[in-house]
C-alpha cells in the first residue's frame, strides 16, 4: 500500500522559511511564494488570512487582530499558526484535493536541534502530508543553484535566509561541516529600525526598514550616495515626521548584524581540515537566500576570507527549487532515516 501511494502520490518541495514560504512541484517549478505570516483574531484564536493577505495587514490592524509570523530564526516558533498556515498553503498549491496525501521534502536549518526537526516534520503531517522529509538548507540552496553537490570535491556554500544564515561545507551530497547564526536578513531591517530610534527618534516599521534595505541598502562605502526617506512617528512630539538618510549612514547602520554573518563564515573556516580547506580554497564560497542580494556583501566577504565569492544566480529562490529536484529524486531519502508518515 506504501508503494501505491507513493507511485500515485503528488511530490512537493517546501522552503519554510522565516520570511516567505516557497513550495516547488516536482516537474513545474515554484508553485507558490507567499510571505510566512498570518493574521489572528486573537480573542477566538481564528486565522483571517495567511501569506501576503496577512503581511499586508501589518501595522494596519485593529484591536483584537495581530499578524503573528510563526517562524522565528529558522524555525517554528508557533506551531498550532505553522501547522494552520502550512495546510492552506499546500491547499493553494495543490488545488483540488489529491487522491492520496502528498509527500513532502521540507528545508531545515543545519545545526537546528532533535526537537525542532520533530516538529517541522510534526507540522507537516498534520498540515496533510503522506510523508515527510527533511533537507538541509544549504543543499537545498546548492541544489538548486545548480551546484554538483555530489562530487568528490568539497563547496563552501552559505545560505544568508531572513531567521538565518548558514554557512556550510558540502562533500559527496552531505553536510561535513557547517555553521548556524540565528539572525539573517530579519536582523538588518531590526538594525535600521534601531538606528533610526536612536540617531533619530524615528520610530519606523520593519516593512519599511525591509525596503530601504532593498532599494538603497550596501555594505560597501558609496560616492556618491543615494537617498531615501524614513517616514514614521517623532517619538518627543508624537507626531508623523520624515528624515532622509543616504547609503553610507545605511551601511552604518547594518554595520553590526553585517559582521556578525561575515564572522559565522570565517569561524567555520577556522575548523576545517587540510582537504577539506584545500578545495573551498580551491572552488571559492557561493552565497544563496534573499540576504546575499544585499549590494556589495561578497565583495566584503572575500576581503575578509581571501576568498573567491560570488552570488548564485538564483540566489531567492534556489532553495526552494532545491526542495523540487529533492522532491523528484525521493528515491535518495529512502536510503536515510525512516520518514514520517500518514497510513
Amino acid at each position: 500500500m506504501l508503494d501505491l501511494m507513493g507511485s500515485f502520490s503528488t511530490d512537493l518541495g517546501v522552503d519554510l522559511g522565516t520570511d516567505h514560504t516557497r513550495i516547488c512541484l516536482r516537474d513545474e517549478g515554484i508553485v507558490l511564494d507567499q510571505p510566512t505570516a498570518v493574521a489572528l483574531d486573537r480573542g477566538r484564536r481564528k486565522i483571517l488570512a495567511l501569506g501576503q493577505e496577512a503581511r499586508q495587514m501589518l501595522g494596519r490592524t485593529p484591536e483584537g487582530i495581530q499578524v503573528v509570523r510563526p517562524l522565528q530564526d529558522g524555525v517554528i516558533a508557533d506551531f498550532d499558526l505553522t501547522r494552520q498556515m502550512l495546510r492552506g498553503f499546500l491547499r493553494q498549491a495543490l488545488g483540488k484535493r489529491p487522491l492520496f496525501r502528498p509527500r513532502l521534502v521540507l528545508t531545515v536549518p543545519c545545526g537546528v536541534n532533535s526537537v525542532e526537526r520533530r516538529a517541522v516534520l510534526d507540522a507537516a503531517m498534520e498540515a496533510g502530508a503522506g510523508e515527510a522529509y527533511l533537507l538541509e538548507a544549504p543543499l537545498a540552496a546548492a541544489l538548486g543553484a545548480g551546484i554538483p553537490v555530489r562530487e568528490t570535491k568539497s563547496c563552501l556554500v552559505v545560505d544568508m535566509g531572513a531567521g538565518a544564515t548558514e554557512a556550510a561545507v558540502l562533500t559527496q551530497g552531505k553536510i561535513a561541516l557547517s555553521r548556524l547564526l540565528r539572525q539573517g536578513g530579519r536582523s538588518l531591517d531590526q538594525a535600521l529600525v534601531q538606528y533610526s530610534r536612536k540617531k533619530y527618534n524615528l520610530l519606523i516599521g520593519t516593512l519599511q526598514a525591509e525596503q530601504v534595505k532593498i532599494e538603497i541598502g550596501t555594505v560597501r562605502e558609496t560616492a556618491p550616495p543615494a537617498y531615501m526617506d524614513l517616514r514614521g512617528r517623532d517619538l518627543i512630539t508624537g507626531l508623523p515626521r520624515r528624515v532622509t538618510i543616504d547609503q553610507n549612514q545605511l551601511r552604518e547602520a547594518l554595520w553590526e548584524p553585517v559582521h556578525k554573518m561575515v564572522n559565522c563564515v570565517l569561524a567555520l573556516l577556522e575548523q576545517l581540515p587540510d582537504l577539506l580547506a584545500r578545495d573551498v580554497a580551491e572552488r571559492g564560497i557561493v552565497l544563496t537566500g534573499g540576504g546575499a542580494l544585499l549590494r556589495n556583501f561578497d565583495w566584503l566577504l572575500a576581503r575578509e576570507t581571501g576568498l573567491k565569492v560570488w552570488v548564485a544566480e538564483n540566489a531567492l529562490t534556489c532553495g526552494a527549487k532545491g526542495t523540487g529536484i529533492a522532491a523528484g529524486n525521493m528515491n535518495l531519502f529512502r536510503k536515510g532515516p525512516r520518514p514520517r508518515r500518514n497510513v
